[in-house]
């Protein structure tokens, strides 16, 4: 939130990378999803606890 925050008040980055760690299905050493802040309409953020 704190990167989608920052942005929002013009400073920060405007994409964000999304390490999918054990999602790394294939030959490569890393898998990252970025998503772009300009590209987002709205969004939902679930909390789970251990």
């Amino acid at each position: 939130m704190n990167w989608y925050d920052t942005r929002d008040t013009g400073t920060g980055p405007e994409k964000f990378g999304i390490n999918k760690y054990s999602n790394n299905k294939g030959p490569f050493s890393r898998c990252t999803d970025y998503v772009i802040f300009n590209n987002i309409l709205s969004f939902e953020a679930n909390e789970y606890t251990n």
